[in-house]
């Protein structure tokens, strides 16, 4: 294959661009070419009829890289695409021809690449109204058409997602309709987020408001009417829009820089120009009392408002103009009083121009001037003093100060300076107030929007120092702009990782540190304005010898004159006049007026020369703080520093970009000047986009865009069905050089041009294409005009024959109906008669049955009453005795019971003493042997300190002996006391009763419950018969075992430690072994904590027989306690609360709680007190018994009542409201009440007795939330349950920290019942298991009510009313079911998701449990609604494809709202599915056919089918079509975090005693 080069495209009708002078650019056909080896001879004809030639050598050519041919035009596909940087062929005549088609089109917004151009229409459009604000809001970037609202929402939806600054650039010459897309866009900000809310457009709040003021009032004071713009804008300005943080985002301030304001335009005017608008206002709105005060008359009275002779706009009222500008000041938060002030000073300067300056040589100003004391009226300045200084100056040397006159030149120049210089200061001053008043609280880290609305590049026939700034603050942007679009192509390649190289630009650096690098034209400017006899010649002497080298080739020396320059900027040549550069830059007044200003009594001009003077020692400071003297900062100097500080600003920022362009000079509406929109489109730096895109690869499509149109260039056998794999067929069969294409990861880039050139040649094969058709249509044609003549003979023929057949036919047939239409009418008189006699006696029969049966039906009611009546008071007499009689029943089955369970309590503690020494025998034999028989001399060792201590123990009795018999003594002299104590005895002995009968109803209870659990404690009663037979057989090994242990202890190890397993054997057994009763003390202590373990290992290898491990604990707790032996009620007490606590326990659970559920009884009680009985006695009585205040709350069966019942089952969950939101700790109370029990038992050493309330707790909560209610229950348990995690973890650290503590301290743990670190460990797997099942079983829960509403919100509900189509067919059609409703609508389906977000907010539930609950539930949408399209076949047409696509996007722009953009991935088959429905459907034909087929498609041909059937056998790689359902993501828990303060927080509402009481005391 030859290789191909540009040249291959000059085909014959190509057509092409060539350069016009009026035109930019014309099109031209080509006709002829002649290309050989050496020389290329190219013949177009321009569409004014005009042949032009073009002709070149291969050599050049393949010098200048093909570049010298004529551009070519882009197929017609391309023409009027939306977005520039998609052009085939990326030059500037494609861009002017595009911006021209569109603006035709009236559609004036274009982008190319990251910019949008807007064409100014001078008309006014519906583009802007809340309609089309609304369409915009919450939609990205090229899903609508180019607008300015897009680029706004791309910067406002950056802000909120990213919390990155954002910045809007609006540039563009003057007219070009910067200031109202400024406008528009600040508009846009104020009211984004109240778009979606009926009339919220009219409700904006204060500071919105205020905002949006600020227009009128800067557009009064910097706006002016020029020769190009009514409206122009004389100044640059910079606002940032300061937003909220958090979910709800508003405006909350906002702060205005201004750039460069016009200072020359108070003075002078140009022709067709006007001054300020705010001086025409004031002359044509003032009320007379006031203009009268102000002096004022018509604007054609002043000089500073006459010289452009142009007072007027057409269509603008300065008056209304006026009251708006009032208005804005108001709303901006100055007061009238201020305004008025303000309005004085703009008087005062009209004034100060009309001052009459005579004299020949020496200026002179009358006295009696009336401008003169007008103006000094208004300003309230002393009148001789500022006259004088007009016209007279100083002259300060080293010894005096010389005064000298000045001519009528000087003398004007000085009194325009002045006015300028309050103008300017009256200008800074209201930014400020309006800064101040928009800016509430001044945070640096506060999130905004900046727009910059600046000046474009100005190129006039004569340009002054304004236009050298202008163009010099527009380099800046433009090389800002450069990089910032080199660096997103780059940017681009490298994501899509293809090899690229560096892409070289045209880099403004040198031009700009031209201007303002050290000794640039900058500084030789100031430099020369701060020498006294600085000029503008010697300072464009001095530029001619600094930058007039042939190194420097942006600067340039005009040929002829020696007073201006000229600087190569990046749009065009600008040569600046240096007439009146050095006093345009200095710009200041005399020190001598600025003293006279100062000593004003006028508030406002004080104030406004004080921010003068701040404003210069701030700038000196900045700019020479080593300096002795401050200088005045020049206007040069200042710009600099502004321009250095909005670049940094922007470089901080996201900037997005918009160039205004101006069509046409004249204003015509929608006139287009073509060389003027060039040079703008050049001077806005596009074209140098389009360059840098040029170099690189400017044209990129996805690979199924890509595949979809070009498909056809390849043959049917390399058609693939991943697009990437067919678009590398098409790619390398079409193109033959590699490097003018790169395929990337996504997307496959072309070098620009070959786009082109493959429409090229999809139009010549598909021309191959429609001529193999036509040929083949032509000869069918004629093939069946033969058939149908032939046909047509025949049927001519059977015509007639059949006419007269049927003729003959048809007269029998009338004869044998009018035969049959008198029999029917005679069989119908007939009929009627008959039906008439009948209804009338059926008439009758039916009053007299009517009747009889009402007569029946009132005595059957009556009979009824009375039967009714004596059946309720015989039940009433018969439920009175057997209540009686039950009650009886229950008194005596009670009683029976009572004894039965004492005696059988009383056998099961025997047998439960003989099991236990036999598991303590075992476990020390199993686990203490070897350790003992090597602990023998640590033994001794122990002993004796065990004697020193029993010695020191004694010690303490003689001395506590002593006290008591003191005590006793002082306690003889009290009974006077102990009277008066007796008195408040029987005061607490009422309050006891009261207690008695509260205690007596709460025994009932429990007796009611015990009543229901009867049932269940008879079976555990068999399996305790079980454990009494093994019991058995461990008492005859403990007796072989207590043998093997005597014969044991006649060996010398054993024998040596007269502390040790035999004693403590012996002590068990009740046999005398050690008589120290310290010893035996230490001893029994020791068997305790082994016998609880022991009874821990029972219980977790007979899980089975819950109350015989209840009993063992009360058995062995019953054994150490000190106190005496309980009596017969006691014990029945106890009986009751084990088996109520046995009934509880052997609840079926799935989780793992009941392996800790050992129950506390009044022993442990006992042992506690026993194990504090030997600390010393507090000092304070009160403090003691508040301890045991809390200890008894802690072990009564109450505080575990609370909980469950009035804590989980029986509590009140706040419901979920937007209006009343509740604070985390009103939703997280109870986990957080719940670890301040497990804290305050864990400080008590109640381990056991957590271990018991816990899994009790978790119980209660896994059967509320199992039932599955409401979702809010499930949502609240759920937070809490990870929250309640998050609180045993932070338990648990603190008690490792607590217990190395101890460690370090050489203490020992009080802890008798359990390991807490185990404990806390097993509680935090339980609650991970109870919140794995919450979780489990409300997506299950949630899933069923689902699944009702998924086929008819998705599939079956019809939301665009144009394209509603019939059920037909099938079953479908016999159940009548209506097309157009159904059972759910997309609306249902998205607040239902929206509410269970909401509630999931509410209860601030944990982000990641909440987002994998919302993509469950969007992925069972998005595969129950793929899996019912493809068993429908009713469903499968464009219409059905049009309505599930657009509920498809419903639901992925909820996604999108809702912070889950992953779950859209869920919804891609569903949403594939419905595209594939809508595929072909492009061309008007196919929409026509569309509508007349209603409802279905038309069907295919048998022919088709069988090629569709063999290339699916030959694609098909699984016989699976259905997506699955069950296929979910395993649940992914949430990382545990520790809580700072576990807030003790209890609701007003709800009552919590006991719970109140542990938290006080806290």
């Amino acid at each position: 294959m030859a290789t191909a080069t540009p040249l291959d495209a000059f085909v014959k009708g190509t057509k092409a661009w060539f350069a016009d002078a009026e035109e930019g650019w014309m099109q031209g056909t080509m006709k002829a070419s002649s290309i050989s080896d050496k020389v290329v001879k190219l013949t177009f004809t321009l569409e004014s009829g005009k042949d032009i030639f073009f002709e070149s050598t291969m050599d050049k050519l393949a010098t200048s890289k093909f570049a010298d041919l004529p551009p070519l035009k882009n197929p017609p596909m391309l023409e009027g695409i939306d977005d520039l940087s998609n052009l085939s062929y990326l030059h500037e005549p494609a861009v002017l021809h595009n911006v021209k088609l569109r603006y035709s089109q009236q559609q004036i917004y274009t982008y190319s690449g990251i910019v949008l151009i807007a064409m100014n229409p001078f008309a006014k459009l519906d583009l802007y109204s809340p309609d089309v604000m609304r369409e915009y809001s919450g939609k990205r970037r090229g899903e609508l058409e180019p607008h300015l609202f897009a680029v706004a929402e791309e910067a406002y939806r950056a802000l909120i997602r990213n919390g990155k600054n954002q910045s809007v650039i609006v540039s563009g010459e003057s007219g070009a309709g910067k200031t109202v897309s400024a406008k528009f866009i600040m508009r846009y900000f104020a009211i984004v987020d109240d778009l979606d809310k009926k009339a919220a457009i009219s409700k904006t709040s204060d500071i919105e408001e205020a905002v949006l003021a600020t227009n009128p009032i800067l557009e009064s004071f910097g706006n002016a009417k020029t020769t190009r713009n009514d409206n122009s804008s004389r100044f640059g300005k910079y606002i940032e829009i300061i937003f909220s943080k958090g979910k709800n985002v508003k405006i909350t301030g906002a702060k205005i820089r201004t750039y460069l304001l016009e200072r020359s335009r108070l003075i002078y005017q140009p022709a067709t120009e006007r001054n300020y608008h705010i001086f025409y206002q004031m002359c044509a709105a003032v009320p007379a009392a006031e203009k009268k005060q102000l002096g004022l008359g018509k604007w054609s009275d002043y000089f500073y408002l006459t010289q452009g002779n142009a007072g007027t706009i057409l269509g603008t009222d300065d008056a209304a103009e006026f009251a708006i500008t009032q208005q804005s000041l108001s709303t901006c938060g100055i007061s009238v009083s201020n305004q008025w002030d303000i309005f004085k000073v703009c008087a005062a300067l009209l004034h100060l121009g009309n001052i009459k300056i005579s004299g020949t040589s020496d200026a002179q100003i009358s006295d009696d001037d009336p401008a003169l004391e007008q103006a000094s009226s208004l300003l309230e300045i002393d009148k001789s003093d500022f006259k004088k200084w007009i016209i007279k100056k100083q002259i300060i040397t080293r010894s005096e100060k010389i005064v000298t006159n000045m001519n009528v030149s000087q003398a004007g120049t000085v009194r325009d300076s002045v006015a300028k210089f309050i103008y300017s200061m009256l200008f800074d001053w209201l930014v400020k107030i309006i800064n101040k008043n928009l800016i509430k609280d001044d945070d640096p880290s506060a999130q905004f929007i900046g727009v910059l609305d600046i000046f474009g590049f100005e190129h006039f026939e004569k340009n002054s120092f304004e236009q050298f700034c202008i163009n010099y603050a527009n380099e800046k942007l433009q090389q800002e702009f450069n990089q910032h679009v080199f660096k997103l192509d780059q940017e681009e390649y490298v994501k899509e990782r293809i090899s690229w190289s560096f892409i070289d630009f045209n880099d403004n650096q040198p031009c700009i540190d031209l201007i303002e690098g050290k000794l640039g034209i900058l500084d030789l400017l100031d430099e020369e304005s701060r020498l006294p006899s600085g000029a503008d010649k010697s300072l464009i002497t001095k530029y001619y010898q600094r930058f007039g080298i042939p190194t420097q080739k942006f600067f340039e020396k005009p040929r002829f004159g020696q007073t201006a320059f000229t600087v190569k900027h990046y749009a065009v040549d600008v040569t600046y006049e240096i007439d009146g550069f050095i006093d345009k830059n200095k710009d200041t007044v005399s020190d001598e007026h600025l003293a006279c200003l100062n000593l004003s009594k006028m508030p406002l001009l004080t104030e406004i020369c004080t921010i003068e003077a701040s404003v210069e020692s701030n700038i000196d400071l900045a700019r020479a703080p080593t300096s002795r003297a401050p200088k005045k900062p020049t206007l040069g100097s200042i710009f600099k520093q502004s321009l250095v500080s909005l670049m940094s600003t922007l470089r901080s920022t996201e900037v997005h970009y918009i160039r205004c362009l101006k069509p046409n000079m004249a204003k015509v509406s929608f006139g287009f000047e073509p060389q003027m929109v060039l040079a703008q489109l050049r001077a806005c730096g596009v074209l140098e986009t389009i360059r840098i895109s040029c170099a690189g690869y400017p044209s990129r499509w996805t690979f199924q865009e890509f595949a979809d149109r070009y498909f056809l260039l390849v043959k049917s056998n390399l058609w693939a069905v991943d697009p990437k794999d067919l678009t590398k067929s098409i790619v390398t069969a079409v193109i033959t050089k590699d490097d003018l294409y790169q395929i990337g990861i996504t997307k496959i880039f072309f070098r620009a041009g070959q786009l082109a050139f493959l429409e090229k040649r999809r139009s010549e094969k598909l021309r191959e294409c429609v001529i193999l058709i036509q040929k083949n249509m032509k000869r069918h044609i004629y093939s069946h005009q033969y058939e149908q003549m032939k046909r047509a003979a025949v049927s001519i023929q059977t015509a007639f024959r059949g006419y007269r057949a049927r003729k003959m036919y048809k007269q029998e047939r009338e004869k044998r109906a009018v035969t049959k239409l008198q029999a029917a009418f005679r069989r119908h008189l007939a009929q009627s008669q008959y039906q008439k006699s009948l209804n009338a006696v059926l008439y009758m029969q039916a009053l007299l049955r009517t009747a009889k049966y009402k007569n029946t039906l009132v005595s059957t009611r009556r009979h009824a009453a009375a039967i009714r009546i004596q059946k309720v008071f015989r039940g009433s007499q018969e439920r009175k005795l057997y209540k009686i009689q039950q009650g009886q029943i229950v008194l005596l089955q009670a009683c029976i019971r009572k004894r039965k369970a004492v005696a059988e309590l009383k056998h099961l503690k025997a047998e439960s003493k003989s099991v236990g020494k036999l598991k303590e025998v075992n476990y020390k034999l199993e686990s203490k042997v070897v350790e003992l028989s090597q602990a023998v001399k640590s033994r001794a060792e122990e002993v004796d300190a065990l004697l020193e201590k029993v010695s020191l123990l004694e010690s303490n009795l003689a001395s506590w002996k002593e006290k008591f018999t003191r005590v006793d003594q002082g306690t003889k002299g009290n009974a006077e006391k102990l009277a008066e104590a007796n008195s408040n005895l029987k005061a607490e002995l009422a309050a006891s009763e009261t207690n008695k009968n509260v205690l007596q109803k709460e025994n009932d209870r429990i007796n009611n419950l015990l009543k229901k659990k009867d049932a269940e404690i008879e079976n555990l009663t068999a399996e305790s018969a079980k454990y009494k037979e093994e019991s058995i057989k461990y008492k005859e090994e403990m007796l072989k075992l207590r043998e093997d242990i005597k014969n044991n202890a006649s060996r010398p190890s054993v024998v040596a430690a007269p502390g040790g397993v035999s004693a403590a054997l012996d002590s068990a057994a009740g046999v005398p072994g050690v008589e120290d009763p310290a010893v035996v003390a230490a001893l029994r202590k020791e068997i305790a904590s082994l016998r609880e373990q022991m009874s821990r290992l029972i219980a977790g290898k007979w899980t089975r027989d819950r109350v015989a491990d209840s009993l063992l604990a009360v058995s062995n707790a019953e054994t150490t306690a000190a106190s005496a032996r309980p009596t017969v009620g006691s014990s029945m007490n106890q009986h009751m609360q084990m088996e109520v606590q046995a009934a509880i326990a052997a609840r079926p659970r799935p989780i793992s709680v009941n392996d800790f559920a050992v129950p506390l009884e009044r022993g442990s009680r006992s042992m506690i007190s026993k194990r504090s009985s030997t600390q010393e006695l507090p000092p304070d009585y009160d403090s003691a018994s508040n301890v045991d205040h809390i200890l008894n709350v802690l072990q009564d069966k109450a505080l575990e009542d609370e909980i469950i019942d009035a804590l989980v089952t029986n509590l009140r969950i706040p419901l979920p409201s937007t209006q009343t939101v509740a604070t985390k700790k009103e939703i997280f109370f109870p986990a957080h009440l719940v670890g301040v029990c497990m804290t305050q038992l864990l400080r008590n050493n109640l381990g056991v007795r957590m271990q018991l309330l816990l899994p009790n707790a978790m119980n209660a909560i896994q059967n509320l939330t199992m039932k599955f209610e409401d979702d809010y229950v499930s949502a609240f348990w759920l937070s809490n349950c990870f929250e309640l995690l998050c609180v045993v973890r932070t338990i648990q650290e603190r008690e490792v920290r607590e217990q190395q503590r101890r460690r370090t301290q050489g203490l020992q743990n009080d802890m008798d019942s359990a390991n807490p670190e185990k404990a806390l460990e097993q509680i935090r797997s339980d609650l991970d298991i109870l919140l794995m099942d919450i979780y489990l079983g409300w997506i299950k829960e949630l899933k069923k009510r689902l699944a009702n509403m998924i086929v008819p919100a998705v599939i079956e509900n019809q939301s665009l009313p144009g394209y509603i189509c019939k059920q037909s067919g099938g079953i479908w059609g016999k159940w009548g079911k209506s097309a157009t409703s159904s059972q759910f609508t997309i609306e249902q389906l998205l607040n239902f998701l929206s509410k269970l977000s909401k509630t999931m907010r509410c209860y601030y539930m944990e982000d990641s449990m909440t987002r994998q609950i919302l993509t469950e539930l969007l992925r069972v949408i998005g595969v129950s609604a793929f899996n019912h399209i493809l068993v429908r076949k009713n469903f499968c047409t464009w219409k059905r494809g049009v309505q599930i696509q657009y509920n498809v996007s419903r639901l992925e722009e909820w996604c999108t709202t809702h912070g889950i953009a992953e779950a859209t991935l869920h919804l891609q088959q569903l949403l594939q599915a419905a595209k594939l429905l809508t595929l072909n459907k492009t061309s008007p034909q196919d929409i026509e056919t569309i509508f007349d087929v209603s409802d279905f498609d038309s069907p295919l041909s048998p022919e088709l089918l069988k090629i569709v059937a063999n290339r699916a056998m030959l694609n098909e790689k699984s016989d699976t079509l259905l997506l699955d359902l069950d296929l979910a993501p395993e649940f992914t828990k949430p990382s545990t975090h520790s809580v700072e303060y576990i807030d003790k927080f209890i609701p007003a509402w709800i009552s919590l005693p006991n719970i109140a009481t542990i938290t006080s005391n806290n």
